[in-house]
């Protein structure tokens, strides 16, 4: 099975983006395929440095924690590239590990996908 897991907060809602990250991580402890979208405010988290500080304490990991290890299992993490321009994001600001996407991309994964979270 492979999920889509939608991620529009950053840290205007560090719960959700945490509660949502850690879905995705839970995924792949799992065994699933996992593609995570970035759009809306959750661009953020793609730029280097901003999860550093990024903690929803006990019992849940820092942001940067999580997103460390979903890349190292495997999951792809996908950044929204208008919700960036829109924020005024470059390029040159993402983590080399994050994949930049547009709209038919979003169709695709969500097509290609059998579940689909959004918190």
């Amino acid at each position: 099975m492979s999920f889509c897991v939608m991620v529009s907060y950053g840290k205007d809602n560090v719960d959700k983006a945490t509660v949502s990250l850690t879905l995705a991580n839970a995924a792949l402890d799992s065994g699933e395929a996992v593609f995570i979208i970035l759009a809306g405010e959750g661009v953020r988290l793609a730029v280097k440095g901003y999860a550093d500080d990024m903690n929803n304490g006990e019992p849940f990991k820092p942001m940067k924690k999580l997103i460390h290890e979903i890349v190292e299992k495997g999951g792809e993490i996908n950044v929204c590239t208008p919700c960036m321009t829109k924020r005024g994001i470059q390029q040159k600001d993402i983590l080399p590990t994050m994949k930049l996407i547009v709209g038919p991309d979003v169709i695709r994964i969500l097509n290609q996908t059998d579940r689909s979270i959004q918190l």
